[in-house]
């Protein structure tokens, strides 16, 4: 079953391959309409590159939003296409949250200077009872040196004298009273005096002793204990003197360092207060955008008109978002995308021209002045194009006169070279089969197919090299496609008109495609 299956399918595909020759051969014998030939010509032949684009200003101010990132909503939003002068307003953004946030301050900020006033006078107090307090504590320590200056030269030295003149008389007393007694003593036994005056001389005598003792036990106890122990006390007031000036110096450096540091947290915070305020000031004033130049206002970036639905009243808008573009209309240019099989064709100051279905008629002159040297990586929606294009500019001559509305389509021509005395055929009479390039050629009756080399390429014709002269007659199109898709081919496809000169004001440059 296999076996009669695949014979049927080969004798079905031999079958199908002879009827697509026989039709093919059909199609390809059948005599052409006049109006599908064209008479193979020489002349000059002018190579241009005609790419779709954008028109835009050379020179255009964006005004983004310099606010918070959050944004804010829009409440007031100018019509678009207005002309403007400067510092009129644009856009306003809704403000209700950012001036609460900033009466709130305003409280905060008052009370902050309230306290860091209360904290400076604070500070000031405390120097002045610090330098009392310091003084007080001087003068102790002064008051206790001199304490002790006073009892050890003046004092300790006075009491010490009258303790020595006190046993010097009771010496005297009692070297008299002794001679007096033993004076008695001999009278006594002369009996030149009586019992009782002998008795009251030894009673003096033994008084005079035992004051000579006390006077001489006073010294010893001045000397031993007195002296040393008023000494340790005046030297011990002194030390706490001390003591106490170096406890007032660090306290006082303490307490003050305490008041000033309270003064600079005050003071930080109240910069922090007032910084804050001045940002939301300047938050409130940044949501009114106003025109930083007189022009025609655009709505968001020309380059990404897609972004500008969403601005629109009572939308959001974040930080560093292009809201307005204002251009400078006297100098206009031309962004084109130009393929990568035709990037290497242009160069700067190439001349071109530019039309637009906006401005019917109208045909301005302008020349290359910027060629990416990077293909575009990505397309309007993001995602990578198989085929690479370049951005382009094309700056347009200024004229005042012309008020041209950017964003709107245009077509740029621009000139590559021209080429005289040059054999040239319409681009769709030839083909490419299998890397060669083909063109069928009438001859007599019957169109045959011919090898042709080619060279460069405009919009609608091609330079032949060899393979065809002029006068011969090729067809507008590739009867091997089917006869059903060359009769509509020659239908729809009109005679090329011929190529246009040079323009005379633009020098031809060299170069090929």
């Amino acid at each position: 079953m296999k076996l009669i299956i695949a014979v049927v399918g080969v004798v079905l595909a031999a079958g199908g391959t002879l009827a697509v020759r026989n039709w093919t051969r059909t199609a390809s014998s059948a005599a052409p309409r006049a109006d599908a030939l064209y008479t193979v010509k020489r002349g000059t032949l002018t190579v241009t590159l005609t790419e779709n684009g954008t028109l835009v200003a050379k020179k255009s101010e964006k005004i983004n939003y310099e606010g918070r990132r959050g944004g804010g909503k829009i409440t007031y939003l100018i019509e678009e296409g207005k002309s403007v002068q400067t510092d009129e307003v644009l856009c306003r953004l809704d403000t209700q949250e950012l001036e609460q946030s900033a009466q709130q301050m305003d409280l905060d900020i008052k009370k902050a200077e309230v306290d860091l006033k209360s904290a400076q006078t604070e500070f000031e107090i405390q120097k002045g009872e610090n330098v009392a307090n310091i003084e007080k504590a001087r003068i102790a320590k002064d008051k206790a040196e001199k304490e002790l200056e006073k009892y050890r030269d003046g004092e300790a030295p006075k009491e010490r004298r009258a303790l020595e003149i006190k046993i010097t008389e009771a010496e005297t007393t009692h070297s008299r009273a002794k001679k007096k007694y033993e004076d008695s003593v001999k009278l006594l036994a002369e009996d030149f005096i009586s019992k009782a005056q002998v008795e009251l001389d030894e009673i003096e005598f033994k008084r005079a002793e035992i004051s000579l003792d006390a006077a001489k036990s006073d010294l010893e106890l001045f000397e031993k204990y007195t002296f040393p122990m008023t000494m340790t006390d005046r030297r011990t007031a002194l030390s706490d003197a001390e003591r106490g000036l170096q406890n007032a110096e660090l306290r006082a450096t303490s307490t003050l360092e305490q008041k000033e540091v309270t003064v600079r947290g005050n003071e930080q915070r109240l910069g922090a207060l007032r910084k804050n305020h001045d940002e939301v000031v300047k938050e409130i004033e940044k949501c009114t955008i106003k025109a930083p130049s007189p022009g025609i206002v655009l709505h968001g970036d020309p380059q990404q008109r897609w972004m500008n639905e969403r601005l629109k009243l009572g939308a959001n808008i974040w930080g560093g978002q292009t809201l307005f573009t204002i251009p400078d209309l006297r100098v206009m240019q031309v962004q084109i995308q130009v393929h990568e099989a035709d990037i290497n064709k242009l160069k700067s100051d190439q001349p071109a021209s530019v039309t637009m279905d906006t401005y019917p008629g109208l045909v301005l002159k302008g020349k290359v002045t910027k060629i990416a040297q990077v293909a575009a990586g990505q397309n309007d929606w993001g995602s990578d194009d198989d085929v690479k294009k370049f951005p382009v500019e094309i700056t347009m001559e200024e004229d005042a006169a012309l008020a041209l509305r950017p964003g709107i389509s245009a077509k740029a021509e621009v000139f590559i070279e021209a080429r005289p005395n040059v054999v040239f055929v319409p681009r769709q009479s030839v083909f490419l089969e299998e890397g060669r390039h083909f063109a069928f050629v009438m001859r007599g009756e019957t169109p045959a197919k011919t090898e042709v080399k080619i060279d460069v390429s405009s919009d609608t014709y091609t330079q032949v090299t060899e393979g065809l002269s002029e006068g011969d007659r090729v067809l507008l199109y590739n009867p091997q496609l089917g006869a059903s898709s060359a009769s509509k081919e020659s239908k729809t496809s009109s005679q090329p008109a011929a190529p246009a000169a040079a323009a005379p004001t633009a020098a031809a440059p060299k170069g090929g495609p």
